[in-house]
């Protein structure tokens, strides 16, 4: 027997002291005819759920069994599919109009207090609750699976958790479509699944949006389609007739099949008007109306005595008019009458769902067939295909990528800087045009000697011949050979060579030529070597290293993995970062000794040579294709005029764009000053034109700059650049091919012969300690540091969210997830069905052997 029904619990026909029962024990009721029912629930559900021989427990294990397949189902609609609205079992949707009684109809239930309290529709949000009994667990706790909150024993906690998260909703929108999913498991409740919904309104305050009378009724009704059992709660102190529960519980289930109604707040009627509303047929319901009373109830025990409180079970007890049979009360007879109907209602609707299952299942598995093929895949796997990938990648790189191709690199930057050196301390100085003139000159004197000497030899040797001949007074009339040194052959009427030159300005070099040229030398080799090349080519092999790492993850899979391919950057210029410095110290160290002497031998002279003369070729194809755009972007005659413009500016020492801009802003400070003359015509006209003829005819320049954009003037200006440079360009071509420069004794006359030989040799230095220090050790660090930053390690979720953020891949494997739920959820259904098929084929044969004439 309860304590409440001892002495102790203040009945009032044995003079206790009014102390109210315990919490857990006030929320018990009884049947008809029994006090201790609530025991009789615990204890049943304290039992195996094997021990058979009990409809009850057989009752229990099905919804429990079902209960859990509607979670599965629950992740499948989450999903989304085809017919996903179908997979779902019936729920127990709880509604009533505010202040009926709801939240303590739940609790009472429950046997805690969990949900929130307030004055200010604390309930905002569908709850969706589950109820999930542990019988061999004493403990009792919550979860908030959407959340990650687990195992909450404390149900305050639970309790402001639902407040913040009802609260959540602005006062603006008042109430929400978003569920909150919570699970009580507990030794103490049946297996059910019931949603909590706000309260019906009939008046909004000015807090609230006008339109939230009707949002309540429209997020109601979505919850009180089929298959859902209605429970609609009506206080017995407001008319049936006035309950919006009813209304629309009759709404969607018009012949009352699937809705329970419950009276709550039974003891503030008399017993037999709530004996009345319980049993009434005005609004009648198949499933019948319960009465509850789910807070303690203060009654006088005499017309003397002081006030008593009495549990629910005291008072059904103490009015004899509820033992009447056909009536229903206490929480207890609802907890059953929730079980036996969520029960009986899904197994009505096991065939559907089975059928629906299989629908969604089939339907699952063509599409994997058709969009992928019945391709295996896994999160695990895609993670580890992904990283192979890049792997394979980075392997080939690493084979392409190796000394030759670093040292061809290096190379080429060198080549480029020695270019950069040669156009700012020779090509640019006004000197290289004598630099020019003595190589090709030394080249044509050293040819005109030649040819002297032989011409000289032939007439000494015709006139020894001719004196034999002759005679030797013929001989003594001459006095030479004919083309001796003396002679002026080869030299036109000016004195000057066949070509136009005079072989005696040779002569004019001298040594302060030498002195100058060779200090130019030695300023550009300084330039060349001290300008820092470990740390440029070091930095230029990191920039090599990180664009092809950018490269490698800037295609599929990783384009759609933003967080994995910031990882990959952030580790690879981790690694490059540790060994730059040291690897910049070393090749500084290992080129020192070209900063100070530079030793050449012939072979790397003829090598150097042969790169230097197609290195200006290289400049000069530059030059003629910038020459060619210039001119098909500019039209020929324009360009002309402009060029002749410029020119005859530059003869004057102006810059021909300073110009243009001084005349610009002359005519727009005109322009502003005739502004207010426009304003008075007869006095200002006059004025402005003489002023114009006098600007017209005293500057015609200015009149020919005027007519010509910056843009044209900029072009003319860039095609005389290009054409001086590409006439330097190709005497230094010359001159790299004269004589002069095919010795290394020549050097300071061919400085890109010579810089070629420098850069080749910083070139192999610099790659020795690049490929040691930088490039071996980046190629051995990177696959181990890809392994284990982004595979060991991570969990299983992590896993997920990577394959999830690749579209494609996401969608696959929700639909593989989705069919393997569905699988899953099958196997149980199908043996559900073997189960109830054998429960009733066994049913059946015990009553043929009951009644065997039947």
């Amino acid at each position: 027997m309860d304590s409440y029904n001892s002495n102790a619990s203040g009945d009032p026909q044995s003079g206790g002291s009014g102390i109210p029962p315990p919490k857990g024990d006030f929320y018990t009721s009884p049947d008809t005819g029994s006090l201790d029912d609530d025991d009789n629930f615990r204890a049943q559900s304290a039992r195996p759920r094997d021990s058979g021989g009990s409809d009850e427990n057989a009752l229990m294990e099905l919804t429990k069994k079902l209960l859990e397949i509607q979670t599965v189902l629950k992740t499948v609609n989450e999903d989304g599919g085809s017919t996903a609205s179908s997979l779902q079992l019936p729920s127990i949707v709880v509604i009533g109009s505010q202040s009926s009684g709801k939240s303590s109809v739940l609790e009472a239930i429950v046997g805690q207090e969990f949900l929130p309290k307030g004055t200010n529709m604390v309930t905002r949000r569908p709850i969706e609750l589950t109820l999930i009994n542990t019988p061999d667990s004493g403990e009792e706790y919550g979860e908030f699976p959407q959340l990650g909150l687990d195992r909450i024993r404390d149900f305050t906690r639970i309790q402001r958790t639902l407040y913040d998260l009802n609260m959540s909703v602005p006062d603006t929108e008042c109430v929400s479509d978003k569920p909150i999913e919570l699970r009580i498991y507990s030794p103490h409740v049946p297996d059910l699944r019931l949603v909590d919904l706000p309260g019906y309104i009939q008046v909004v305050n000015r807090k609230q949006p006008p339109i939230l009378k009707q949002k309540i009724r429209d997020l109601c009704e979505t919850y009180l389609k089929q298959p859902n059992i209605i429970l609609a709660v009506c206080a017995a102190d407001v008319d049936l007739a006035n309950s919006e529960a009813l209304k629309a519980s009759r709404r969607n289930d018009p012949l009352g099949m699937r809705t329970i109604g419950v009276i709550t707040k039974v003891d503030t009627a008399e017993p037999d008007a709530a004996i009345h509303m319980l049993t009434q047929n005005d609004y009648p319901l198949h499933l019948g109306y319960i009465g509850v009373v789910c807070k303690p109830v203060r009654e006088k025990a005499g017309i003397a005595s002081h006030a008593v409180m009495l549990s629910e079970a005291q008072y059904f007890k103490k009015h004899a008019e509820f033992q009447q049979p056909g009536v229903q009360v206490g929480v207890g007879t609802l907890r059953r009458k929730l079980v036996r109907v969520l029960e009986e209602s899904m197994r009505q609707n096991l065939s559907t769902l089975v059928d629906a299952v299989r629908n969604e299942l089939e339907e699952t598995r063509y599409q994997i067939k058709v969009h992928y093929n019945d391709e295996r895949v896994s999160p695990e796997s895609y993670m580890a295909e992904s990283l192979d990938i890049l792997k394979q990648r980075f392997k080939a790189f690493q084979q392409q990528f190796g000394k030759p191709q670093l040292r061809a690199e290096v190379q080429r930057w060198l080549e480029t800087q020695v270019m950069n050196v040669c156009a700012e301390l020779y090509w640019s100085d006004p000197a290289i045009q004598n630099l020019n003139n003595h190589v090709t000159r030394s080249r044509a004197a050293g040819w005109w000697a030649d040819a002297s000497a032989k011409v000289s030899q032939t007439a000494a040797t015709a006139a020894s011949v001719i004196t034999e001949l002759l005679g030797s007074n013929t001989a003594k009339e001459h006095k030479g050979p004919r083309f001796g040194k003396h002679s002026d052959a080869g030299k036109n009427a000016n004195g000057r060579d066949r070509d136009g030159s005079r072989p005696s300005e040779v002569a004019e070099w001298n040594e302060s030529d030498d002195v100058y040229w060779g200090h130019q030398l030695d300023r550009a080799s300084a330039q060349l070597t001290k300008s820092g090349v470990g740390r440029w080519t070091t930095q230029m092999v990191v920039d090599l290293l990180m664009n092809n790492v950018v490269t490698m993850v800037d295609t599929e899979p990783f384009v759609h993995h933003p967080d994995t391919r910031a990882a990959v950057l952030k580790f690879s210029h981790a690694i490059l970062r540790n060994k730059y410095h040291s690897t910049v110290d070393q090749v500084e160290n290992t080129i020192k000794p070209f900063k100070y002497e530079v030793e050449i031998e012939p072979h790397e002279w003829a090598k150097a040579r042969k790169r230097s003369s197609a290195l200006i070729d290289n400049e000069i194809q530059l030059c003629r294709q910038a020459l060619l755009k210039i001119r098909a972007n500019v039209p020929k005659r324009q360009l002309q005029q402009a060029i002749q413009l410029v020119k005859s500016a530059e003869r004057r020492g102006l810059d021909p764009l300073a110009v243009q801009a001084d005349i610009a802003q002359r005519n727009a400070d005109q322009a502003a000053a005739e502004q207010p003359e426009r304003q008075e015509p007869n006095s200002g006209s006059a004025n402005a034109i003489s002023s114009r003829s006098e600007s017209s005819s005293g500057d015609i320049d200015e009149l020919s700059f005027a007519q010509y954009s910056p843009r044209l003037l900029r072009s003319a200006q860039q095609m005389l650049m290009i054409r001086d440079r590409l006439a330097i360009l190709h005497m230094r071509r010359k001159a790299l091919a004269s004589s002069t420069c095919a010795s290394p004794e020549n050097k300071r006359f061919c400085p890109e012969t010579f810089l070629d030989v420098v850069a080749e040799k910083l070139a192999y230095n610099a790659v020795l300690f690049i490929n040691y220090e930088l490039l071996q050790d980046f190629f051995f660090q990177f696959p181990r540091e890809l392994d284990s930053k982004l595979y060991y390690g991570k969990t299983l979720q992590q896993t997920r969210d990577f394959a999830s953020q690749n579209p494609r891949i996401g969608q696959q494997l929700k639909l593989v997830e989705r069919r393997q739920r569905l699988e899953m959820v099958m196997a149980r259904l199908n043996e559900l069905v073997r189960q109830q098929t054998a429960s009733e084929h066994h049913a059946r044969r015990s009553s043929s052997s009951i009644f065997p004439g039947l």
